[in-house]
């Protein structure tokens, strides 16, 4: 299958950051979209990443590209209304 998102990988700092983030999480949206980046840096491939969370592959590359567009605070910011097409 297809790798949607190419290669992923978080400096040591930024993967502890987003695990202790995720840890204090309380809103499921956020704590998946934290679980999909520290599953890519695992080196799970993107389409086992979007199965294990239920979401479409498109949705998975467009959580890294708001991560590599504005880290963590963009990432769990829930008024990102997306690509207006």
């Amino acid at each position: 299958m297809e790798q949607t998102t190419g290669p992923f990988s978080l400096p040591t700092l930024g993967r502890k950051k987003i695990e202790n983030v995720r840890r204090q999480e309380k809103d499921a949206r956020i704590h998946k979209r934290l679980s999909a980046l520290l599953w890519l840096n695992d080196g799970y491939a993107a389409d086992e990443v979007a199965a294990l969370l239920d979401v479409c592959p498109r949705t998975l590359k467009n959580w890294v590209a708001l991560y590599r567009a504005g880290g963590l605070e963009l990432l769990c910011s829930l008024d990102y209304q997306g690509d207006p097409g």
